[in-house]
């Protein structure tokens, strides 16, 4: 696990955080961020590898502009929910799915400090956990994710690898090797692992880590 949070300004708190992705979102074009791209192939096929049935509850933290929501009302699912920090961002999936989304829950959220009035099948985060730099703020990721993960529910977390950027959006991130980020899930069982070169859309490439997790207990949904 390397940090790249040396001398670098980084917001403090919640309001910090959602104060800066906010304005992230506010002053950039949907295309104008490193992390976006029309088709999350790397997380549709680790999502779809788990063969849940359509009516199972997903969740999407830090989604932002993600279209991953977009492609599982494609494939069927049912039963979605994004959450992120930023307002504007969320207002833009909203738009963009029109009619075909207006079940889908969208809701401003801090992944840090996230209390789900129910529990999900499935918990997708693609470029949230290698912002978190501190040992405390990846504790509280865990705790939330275990307030909002039913037993036997499935992790899907992408990161930066090893290889990939040291900052994002002027920010310090922690990249991962796959190894190392099964590691931050203790008592999570390790199902898979998969990984992608990013393209950026300006041409650069991002090196992305990512697991499949299965939480202990529940009955397999593919049994």
């Amino acid at each position: 696990m390397t940090s790249s949070s040396d001398d670098l300004w980084r917001p403090a708190d919640s309001g910090g955080r959602q104060e800066f992705w906010e304005g992230v979102h506010d002053s950039k074009d949907v295309d104008g961020v490193s992390w976006w791209q029309s088709v999350p192939g790397l997380s549709l096929g680790l999502v779809d590898s788990t063969g849940l049935r359509p009516d199972e509850p997903i969740i999407d933290v830090g989604a932002g502009w993600s279209t991953l929501v977009d492609h599982l009302l494609e494939r069927g699912c049912r039963d979605l929910t994004a959450i992120d920090l930023s307002a504007t961002a969320l207002q833009t999936v909203r738009d963009r799915l029109g009619d075909a989304g207006r079940q889908v829950v969208l809701e401003v959220a801090d992944v840090l400090d996230l209390h789900p009035s129910r529990r999900f099948a499935l918990w997708h985060d693609r470029a949230v956990h290698h912002f978190l730099t501190e040992a405390d703020e990846r504790a509280d990721y865990v705790a939330s994710l275990e307030r909002s993960l039913r037993p036997g529910g499935w992790l899907v977390v992408a990161t930066f690898g090893p290889d990939g950027p040291t900052t994002c959006s002027g920010l310090p991130i922690v990249r991962f090797t796959h190894e190392e980020l099964a590691a931050q899930f203790p008592g999570y069982r390790l199902v898979d692992t998969a990984g992608e070169e990013h393209e950026t859309p300006w041409g650069s490439t991002q090196q992305f880590t990512a697991v499949l997790m299965r939480r202990p207990g529940g009955q397999d949904s593919r049994s």
